[in-house]
């Protein structure tokens, strides 16, 4: 068992890192273009999708002597389960990004994605005008389905890899670039969303970099000197470092799906997502609701839960292999 510890521990401690760092500071890229963007979801979304998509590209294309056009290698997971995993979560993805246009805070946001569905959909109801309502119920139904299929999905990635194995790299990479031909349905929003990024101010780097936490730690010196006087379009910036935090997260989310259960997984994104929810409440000054309290507060309890529960089975566990290695040296 503790060599079990000592082996994993490395990876376990490489994917918190990726998913807390990365989907945290996807938090503060998507407020500051929602802010400005709220109707950018599908801009958004499509961005994302591309970069995963080409950045997996290199791990999955295979030269051979015998041809200059590259092929793609040998897939561990059947095209057709793939194809299942990439409806389901290009449907999530894009829900999740359009409801931000229908009056959904960034902490509402946090919240539904956490699970505390009933509870915030009732107290956010309550507290928001008639005038607002439809727009805000829209929202609230969006959110909703995607939290169904969220689920739905993650069962049945569980069973998908518990059958076929598991490779997080192809997970990652598949589910991104089979759902890029879906995002033609769209084509008409994302090309006035194009014309709008173009239409922002323009500022540069070094400005970008220190309006963000910890930009200037993660961005090395010598690199912020060359390309600090740079200008771009303010909203185009921001995209860049969604998609960049965004991959991060995502990489860190397939790592870990691809060594955990569904459970584990839900529960550490929860926590993730309700550090991002305090992130969110602090820095950009958004409202904390009563609902929203709530709902963290059921995170951290499912979570406290879960914990004391493993405790236990790992135990029992340790206590029912000792039995049997007592049995086994009685018997000899």
């Amino acid at each position: 068992m503790l060599n079990f510890i000592s082996q994993a521990s490395p990876d376990f401690l490489l994917i918190g890192s990726l998913v807390f760092g990365g989907c945290c500071s996807n938090v503060i890229a998507l407020e500051l273009l929602v802010g400005d963007a709220p109707k950018s979801g599908n801009l958004i979304t499509l961005a994302q999708f591309t970069f995963v998509a080409l950045e997996g590209l290199r791990h999955h294309l295979k030269f051979t002597p015998d041809s200059w056009i590259p092929t793609l290698k040998p897939r561990i997971v059947p095209f057709f389960n793939w194809s299942l995993l990439v409806a389901m979560f290009f449907t999530v993805s894009v829900l999740n990004n359009i409801a931000l246009g229908f009056r959904i805070s960034v902490p509402l946001h946090i919240i539904f994605r956490s699970g505390s569905l009933i509870v915030s959909m009732l107290l956010g109801w309550a507290e928001q005008d008639l005038v607002n309502a439809s727009d805000y119920a829209i929202g609230i139904t969006l959110l909703s389905i995607a939290l169904i299929l969220s689920c739905i999905m993650g069962l049945y990635q569980e069973v998908t890899y518990s059958k076929h194995g598991s490779d997080w790299r192809e997970g990652l990479f598949y589910t991104h670039v089979l759902a890029l031909p879906m995002f033609l349905v769209f084509y008409s929003d994302i090309k006035h969303q194009v014309y709008l990024f173009n239409d922002t101010e323009k500022i540069s780097l070094s400005i970008a970099f220190d309006s963000i936490p910890g930009g200037t730690m993660l961005v090395p010196e010598i690199i912020r000197t060359v390309i600090g006087d740079y200008k771009v379009p303010r909203l185009w910036l921001y995209l860049i470092l969604n998609v960049l935090t965004q991959y991060v997260c995502v990489s860190g989310v397939h790592r870990l799906n691809s060594v955990s259960t569904a459970l584990t997984l839900n529960l550490v994104l929860n926590l993730r997502k309700f550090t991002s929810l305090m992130i969110s409440v602090w820095y950009f000054d958004n409202e904390f609701t009563i609902g929203m309290m709530f709902g963290g507060s059921l995170v951290f309890l499912g979570t406290f839960l879960y914990s004391i529960g493993s405790i236990r089975s790992i135990t029992k566990t340790k206590v029912k292999e000792l039995v049997n290695e007592d049995t086994l040296l009685e018997d000899n």
